[in-house]
């Protein structure tokens, strides 16, 4: 297993930490699936689904950008356009098995603890010394928390 889910990765932010805890969660998933030897074609799903989880967050992560009047969002995208190339290219590279699962899970580890840290902690920070917020975060520990929110 390559990725841990770490503090010092934590944003600060509701909503986009339970995204990237959820892209933890699913490559996570996707190490367990190989290391167990799940068929190819589930290990193709749960590769399937990481992607898509990938590209709802980028596209969420985006919005929250324009919302809060982040200065670099254009730049921001162009990494996340770049990163899901490389992820397409990745997948097509395993699907004609000249790559394999595990180089996906290194590339994946990289690709979280680097742009987390360098990327989008510019967010995060943004945001502290701002103060400007994003819409509804009023309701993320309400829909985020579940725990918090039990009765």
């Amino acid at each position: 297993m390559y990725i841990q889910w770490k503090e010092s990765l934590e944003l600060h932010n509701d909503l986009i930490d339970t995204q990237h805890r959820i892209i933890v969660l699913l490559c996570r998933k996707l190490d367990i699936a190989i290391k167990t030897q799940e068929s190819e074609q589930t290990v193709r799903w749960v590769m399937l689904e990481l992607k898509k989880f990938v590209e709802f967050h980028f596209l969420s992560e985006e919005n929250l950008m324009h919302e809060i009047g982040y200065p670099d969002v254009d730049n921001h995208t162009l990494i996340h356009t770049d990163l899901l190339h490389q992820l397409d290219l990745m997948l097509a590279k395993i699907s004609r098995h000249r790559e394999f699962p595990e180089d996906l899970l290194y590339f994946l580890n990289q690709w979280v603890v680097n742009h987390l840290v360098s990327e989008d902690m510019k967010i995060a920070n943004f945001i502290k010394n701002t103060g400007r917020e994003p819409i509804g975060k009023n309701l993320y520990a309400e829909y985020l928390h579940t725990s918090d929110n039990a009765d």
